[in-house]
């Protein structure tokens, strides 16, 4: 970043935790204030789910008048010429869309925070038309070509969420050397009130846990199903299922596979502790943030291939992937696990690092290190989270 530079802006539709705990530490390393504008305080859906606003306060947040938009938007572009814009999910509000297309026209430093586009035909905070549904999943990839023709060559680079945004970019025509592998983070959390520790030894039953919504794109359904064939193989296990949503469309007996109802938001890390595993069987997440809350929680994690988050498991060797709805691949992993209790053991000891490598200050060290750097030498910067190939 220049001399000249005296703030960071970042717009997004709506600001959570996911990005906010980074932008806070972005300000603190930079010395620069970090000013967010908004296209709303809160999300309608996520609100349904139990989600709140985010909590924090080191960042300033500006709501864009919804009367006004584009026009306020674009003086405030005109105004902030000669400073850092960091755009985050623009893709998902079409006017915030417009003011990204304005800043790379009039060739201001920016740069966009991404997840990847479902590639998969499910409904992304609920099941729905499974037509719309198919339609959405054929345009996306035509959809995103398009928007990196008309975005690239302005567009100074693209913080990537998961492997699969940095493929999917690279796939719509956007250089390689302008990806830079980044996720979301949230930092750790004391427990209040630490419950007992659950003992890895032969023999003993194994504590499992859901947490998220119950839809039909979190393949509970898989999970369920998975847990049951390991205990018909002779597996002693338990699972707790929390999340909002309709609890009978699953098969819940309330003894080894149990509802136990919502987490109240920013309290997953103070349940999870008493639990040997969190599985997330999901048909698709963008990240996945509950996989960093458990492993900053100290409890290793089993994920499916198709959550972006599962670089975190990999690299830091803190759980393992099956492949999405691998009912039978997942009951095995299962059996496994209650059977060799060395394996759960040194994924619960790699917790460690790898809720040290996923605080925000880190995410935020990174991402100043890339915006500092000149353009050429921004791609060989390392990713703390990524192993290169």
């Amino acid at each position: 970043m220049s001399a000249e530079i005296r703030r960071i802006i970042a717009w997004q539709p709506v600001l959570t935790d996911h990005q906010a705990f980074t932008y806070q530490e972005l300000s603190r390393q930079s010395g620069l204030p970090v000013q967010v504008q908004v296209a709303r305080l809160e999300d309608e859906t996520r609100r349904a789910q139990g989600w709140t606003d985010t909590r924090v306060t080191g960042v300033e947040r500006q709501l864009i008048p919804a009367r006004g938009f584009l026009r306020h938007g674009m003086r405030l572009l005109l105004e902030n010429r000669d400073q850092v814009h960091v755009f985050g999910s623009a893709f998902e509000n079409p006017r915030m869309m417009l003011l990204l297309w304005a800043a790379t026209r009039l060739r201001l430093e920016c740069y966009i925070i991404s997840e990847p586009y479902s590639p998969v035909s499910f409904g992304y905070f609920g099941d729905r038309l499974a037509w719309r549904e198919r339609l959405k999943t054929w345009l996306r990839p035509r959809l995103y070509r398009g928007y990196m023709l008309a975005l690239r060559g302005g567009l100074k680079g693209i913080f990537t969420i998961s492997r699969l945004a940095a493929q999917q970019y690279a796939a719509a025509g956007m250089p390689a050397d302008r990806l830079f592998p980044f996720g979301y983070f949230v930092p750790a959390e004391p427990v209040e009130q630490p419950q007992a520790a659950v003992s890895v030894a032969s023999g003993q039953r194994l504590h499992l846990v859901f947490v998220g919504s119950l839809i039909a794109r979190k393949g509970l359904s898989t999970l369920i199903g998975a847990v049951r064939r390991a205990i018909a193989s002779g597996a002693d296990l338990q699972l707790d299922v929390y999340g909002p949503g309709d609890p009978a469309g699953f098969d819940f007996d309330g003894e080894r596979v149990r509802y136990a109802g919502r987490i109240p938001f920013g309290g997953t890390q103070q349940r999870l502790p008493g639990h040997d595993l969190l599985v997330l069987p999901s048909h698709y997440d963008g990240w996945g943030v509950v996989v960093n809350e458990a492993l900053c929680a100290g409890v290793p994690v089993l994920c499916s291939d198709q959550v972006g988050a599962r670089v975190l498991v990999e690299t830091f060797g803190a759980g393992q992937v099956f492949a999405r709805g691998d009912e039978q691949a997942l009951a095995d992993l299962l059996v496994t696990l209650a059977n060799r209790p060395e394996r759960l053991q040194a994924m619960k000891s790699a917790c460690a690092a790898a809720a040290e490598a996923i605080q925000p200050a880190r995410a935020a060290a990174y991402m100043l290190e890339v915006l500092s750097a000149e353009p050429a030498a921004r791609a060989a910067i390392p990713s703390p989270w990524y192993r290169t190939a």
